[in-house]
């Protein structure tokens, strides 16, 4: 019997807007509050504000659009929100300020909340049940690749002291979304009346997605402090250069996961998916925790990329099979939110913990995140779906 496709219309062009909005998401947070502080002139509080009100417009777009895509339309949501927010991405040139670029970041948030939230849902629902976790794996590449080549992007940039590149590429980039988006095929589902619908709270959650979203904001958490501080970390332990390529080969452990791992939740289930690259991810935070060396730094970006790339792609494969075709929106949408939550929550958090306990006692302290994490997903998930296969 002939295996149905992965590699859909739809699929593929998602794939690709994912990819560009995933070089100017990531560029633009690595980037964003030493522009702020060094150009702008902003305290160092201030400087991640800037960073991270993005992401609370993000969060706000996501709750208000996650239970609406039938009502207004998945392709419809996409193109709007990207032409807004190429328009927005063009303001960074003139916002002389740091109350106008947050103004500008929040509203920027908005637009991408919505729009990579309606992304997610074309692709989970353009992909056949049998072949979800493969699929989801497929489409992850694009934000193994982004989130990698947007932070090198940045830090590359950065030694020049002209952020107007930044900002080009970025316009750049949400164009080539814009363009793309274009050209998705609309599922055509039925659009919901809006003379009869109501505000309620399964617009918003979906029950059967909470043990997997708490999970999700656990370890999002952890790896939070990585992706905001790994720069003056290398600085300080003198691996400043080796910490310019860590997201690099993290990606490449990103990439070997989505290429040759995701099939493993399709056959065996999440459980054998998951479990092990949790493992893996505590043992390579620790590494990069306690190493002095720059090749033992690097393989611990490696081996905590195997996780970030399988609990997001496992993650979403599981809260779209276990919600239901008609759940499908609102329980992408939820995952997504707690995943931005640690984002935005825990690099604020981590920042204190450091002036605390140091960079070192930080990282190691994610470790033990990491290991509750792996503990609550075995609790809350794991032990009631042992043997289950898609």
């Amino acid at each position: 019997m002939e295996r149905p496709p992965v590699f859909t219309r739809n699929f593929v062009l998602c794939t690709v807007i994912s990819f560009f909005f995933t070089v100017f998401f990531f560029m633009f947070y690595t980037g964003m509050a030493s522009y702020s502080k060094d150009i702008l002139g902003a305290s160092t509080a201030m400087a991640g504000f800037t960073a991270s009100i993005f992401i609370i417009g993000d969060l706000i777009s996501r709750l208000y659009f996650g239970g609406k895509f039938d009502r207004f339309g998945r392709k419809r949501i996409v193109v709007i929100f990207l032409i807004l927010g190429t328009m927005m991405s063009l303001l960074y040139f003139v916002a002389d300020s740091v109350a106008e670029v947050c103004a500008v970041r929040f509203v920027h948030g908005l637009t991408y909340g919505a729009m990579a939230s309606a992304v997610n849902t074309i692709v989970a629902e353009s992909l056949p049940a049998s072949r979800r976790g493969e699929g989801m794996g497929y489409f992850m590449l694009s934000l193994s690749i982004g989130s990698a080549l947007g932070p090198f992007i940045c830090m590359y940039l950065q030694g020049s002291g002209d952020y107007n590149d930044i900002f080009t590429i970025g316009v750049i980039a949400s164009l080539g979304a814009l363009v793309t988006s274009l050209f998705i095929k609309d599922a055509g589902r039925p659009v919901v009346d809006a003379g009869r619908e109501h505000v309620s709270g399964s617009q918003y959650y979906e029950r059967s997605a909470l043990p997997i979203c708490l999970v999700t904001f656990v370890f999002f958490f952890s790896y939070s402090g990585v992706l905001s501080f790994i720069a003056p970390y290398g600085a300080e332990i003198g691996l400043y250069d080796y910490a310019t390529f860590f997201f690099v080969t993290l990606s490449v452990g990103t990439l070997i996961c989505r290429l040759f791992l995701g099939r493993i939740y399709d056959v065996r289930g999440e459980n054998w998916a998951l479990i092990p690259m949790f493992i893996l991810y505590i043992l390579g935070m620790v590494l990069i925790g306690t190493t002095g060396n720059g090749i033992v730094l690097l393989l611990g970006g490696m081996m905590i990329g195997f996780n970030i790339a399988q609990l997001n792609s496992v993650g979403q494969a599981v809260v779209v099979r276990d919600a239901g075709p008609e759940r499908v929106g609102v329980a992408v949408s939820m995952f997504c939110i707690f995943m931005d939550m640690a984002y935005a929550i825990g690099a604020i958090v981590n920042g204190g913990i450091i002036d605390l306990l140091g960079y070192r006692g930080n990282y190691l302290l994610m470790a033990g995140l990491g290991l509750l994490s792996l503990v609550m997903y075995v609790v809350l998930h794991g032990i009631s779906h042992r043997g289950r296969t898609v």
